[in-house]
């Protein structure tokens, strides 16, 4: 149940935009289908889900993550009102998909982390095997600056994509 409500508290949106992905032709098409995931982090209760789509021959794609932050986590606990967070949950476009063999590394696009109330930068790096991509990601308040947050993700292809 608080999936769900945490879910339906980032509301429907459109289409992400494009995501240039790179790398050779004939790598980039063993990446092409409808992939859904999930990623978390170990340490701060942050997790969510995440969506990709390439079309075949394609070299943009579009993707997203869907992003519960930890403070969100307190909805259900004994916080004050005052201190709920105004957006548990928020949509992160995948910025860039660079794929090269099996190893994948991208980034997201910037976005303000309510955990830290900093802008945040997240990076990506995985393998590609046999319909299922997986990996670890970096979250960082600036390029220079020491990882805030790390975890894990994995993506599945959809049957039939």
């Amino acid at each position: 149940m608080l999936l769900a409500v945490l879910t339906m508290a980032c509301g429907p949106r459109p289409t992400p935009g494009p995501v240039p992905v790179e790398g050779p032709r004939a790598e980039l098409d063993a990446l092409t289908g409808k992939w859904d995931g999930e990623y978390w982090t170990a340490d701060s209760g942050r997790h969510g889900t995440l969506r990709f789509r390439l079309r075949p021959g394609a070299d943009t794609a579009h993707g997203e993550v869907e992003m519960t932050f930890s403070s969100a986590l307190r909805l259900y606990g004994d916080a004050a009102d005052e201190d709920l967070p105004r957006h548990p949950c928020t949509i992160i476009d995948i910025a860039v998909v660079r794929l090269e063999g099996s190893k994948i590394r991208g980034r997201l696009a910037p976005y303000w982390d309510p955990d830290c109330d900093c802008r945040t930068l997240t990076v990506f790096e995985g393998e590609l095997t046999a319909g299922r991509v997986q990996g670890s990601f970096t979250a960082r308040s600036g390029p220079d600056a020491a990882p805030r947050l790390t975890g894990r993700w994995f993506a599945d292809r959809r049957r039939g994509s």
